[in-house]
């Protein structure tokens, strides 16, 4: 998606145990450029963001891999540098609006690492992030129609073998739906959730669709 006033940040860095690299960080967020405190807002709370995740990689991870290495050595074992890589992907950019999630892949050994996505979705005439309740108006109980639509189309998913889903899958719809996993796009809003909560691994995340007409005229801002 093409939005000019949003350009790519990075932080990349490689943490050594010796001449041995244990963690390698690699870094992307957004930052904003002309719109005044807006820009302010957004870019500090990227940079902090990114910040914490470097930090995350540097005290906990990197003991971690350390341990692990020497162990490897006393075995005779390969050792596999551990990676923390975040990539972000703007989804939705239609003044006053901003959405967009991010990826945080970690992963220490083993079979596959793990991805974990946060969603964001920003006011910028206020610059602050808009939870999922304020798109609607008052009382409008939006969580029937985004949970039915979403146990639709993962039923259809199932039955075309496009997804592989645990069983009581409507439990667990329910179960892990939760407000804060949510960014917008073109066509509606996208609700996800993480992995290993309703589907195995290589499922990946499931992210479902939910069209703007289906809320009618219930919503609060015009998408």
């Amino acid at each position: 998606m093409i939005c000019d006033f949003i350009k790519k940040q990075t932080i990349n860095d490689k943490l050594y145990y010796g001449r041995t690299p244990m963690v390698q960080i690699d870094l992307s967020f957004p930052a904003m450029t002309g719109h005044g405190a807006s820009s302010v807002r957004f870019n500090l709370y990227n940079r902090q963001k990114a910040a914490r995740s470097y930090n995350y990689a540097r005290i906990k991870l990197y003991p971690q891999a350390v341990k692990q290495y020497q162990f490897s050595k006393s075995q005779g074992y390969p050792f596999n540098t551990y990676e923390l890589v975040q990539n972000y992907d703007l989804t939705y950019c239609k003044k006053p609006i901003l959405s967009l999630f991010f990826d945080l892949y970690e992963f220490t050994g083993g079979a596959h690492g793990n991805t974990v996505r946060t969603g964001n979705t920003w006011d910028l005439r206020r610059g602050t992030l808009i939870t999922l309740n304020e798109l609607f108006i008052r009382d409008y109980d939006y969580n029937k129609i985004i949970l039915k639509t979403i146990e639709a189309e993962a039923r259809r998913r199932q039955i075309a073998g496009k997804a592989d889903y645990f069983e009581n899958l409507s439990e667990n719809l329910v179960k892990f739906y939760d407000e804060k996993n949510f960014f917008l796009t073109e066509e509606g809003i996208a609700i996800f959730y993480p992995l290993y909560t309703i589907a195995p691994y290589v499922t990946g995340i499931q992210v479902f669709i939910i069209p703007y007409v289906l809320f009618g005229s219930n919503m609060t801002i015009q998408l």
